[in-house]
């Protein structure tokens, strides 16, 4: 009976839709993403200044037209991050010149990787759930030492773009024509420890991630990025502070080694004010990327 009993549920086991195995495999993501939700969750909000070398060397070189005796003031920039919304990266200067445009670009593009947000963002499960469900998902678990890492593999039929379902843009990792993604992820810390990235023309990037202990979980705050062959090299680091009982960026550091690009950019963060009401120009720079949208 019971023989009997453990081969009937292995052909059920066997019988169930591919689509209810990678949707049951994929959870495993889903628990990160809930633990991320953890972390510091007190944190709603937070308003920054932002500076950086870079910006004036770019600045003069977007200004050589202008005479040399004229010398314009780099402008004042701000950061503004909430819990589960958009990002806003702005000058309070209501008519600015093309040039501060194109700061506030080159700023937004690196400051769109939020610690707290930049792996599996909360409002895309659904999203990742319907990419799941043409793909194959595979899951199994190795044990080291006294831990437990899960290493779940999607392959999809076809390259694939995300949309920013697993890690959002400023992560530099391929969104488009994906064929392959690899998460390990740690089942002590709820976090993903590494990602393989395999796009559709053979490129093949690892992500190694390091993290700092915070209230309610782990922050990332260290991401290595090579390739097999040694060519892409970047590393993207977030050194911590502590503000009114939170840790916040005190500085971000990427580094670009690419073919025919290296590059290096740094940005230190300062005035912080966290968990404010949102002022009215806030409400109307949100509403504005609302109607965008």
């Amino acid at each position: 009976m019971l023989r009997s009993s453990l081969f009937a549920l292995l052909g059920l086991t066997l019988a169930l839709p591919a689509s209810l195995l990678a949707e049951g495999n994929l959870e495993v993501l889903e628990s990160v993403a809930s633990a991320n939700a953890q972390v510091q969750p007190g944190l709603q909000n937070y308003l920054a200044t932002v500076e950086s070398p870079r910006l004036q060397e770019v600045m003069i070189r977007l200004t050589n037209a202008l005479p040399a005796d004229v010398t314009p003031p780099l402008p004042v920039i701000n950061k503004f991050w909430q819990r589960h919304g958009p990002i806003l990266v702005f000058t309070n200067e209501i008519q600015q010149p093309a040039y501060v445009d194109q700061l506030l670009k080159l700023l937004a593009d690196n400051l769109a990787a939020e610690p707290l947000e930049m792996l599996l963002p909360a409002d895309r499960k659904a999203q990742r759930r319907e990419l799941g469900k043409g793909a194959r998902v595979m899951l199994s678990e190795v044990s080291l030492a006294d831990n437990l890492i899960q290493h779940l593999e999607i392959t999809f039929q076809k390259p694939t773009d995300l949309d920013e379902a697993f890690y959002v843009a400023g992560v530099p990792l391929p969104q488009e024509q994906v064929t392959e993604l690899v998460f390990d992820i740690d089942t002590r810390t709820s976090t993903v420890s590494e990602l393989l990235v395999v796009s559709g023309d053979g490129l093949r990037l690892t992500a190694e991630f390091r993290y700092l202990a915070a209230s309610g979980g782990s922050i990332p705050e260290r991401i290595k990025i090579t390739s097999p062959d040694g060519n892409i090299d970047d590393l993207f680091e977030t050194r911590f502070t502590e503000v009114e009982g939170y840790l916040l960026p005190a500085s971000m550091l990427r580094v670009n080694r690419r073919p025919g690009l290296e590059e290096k950019l740094e940005i230190f963060f300062n005035n912080y004010q966290v968990n404010q009401p949102l002022s009215e120009d806030i409400q109307s720079r949100l509403k504005g990327i609302d109607r965008r949208n």
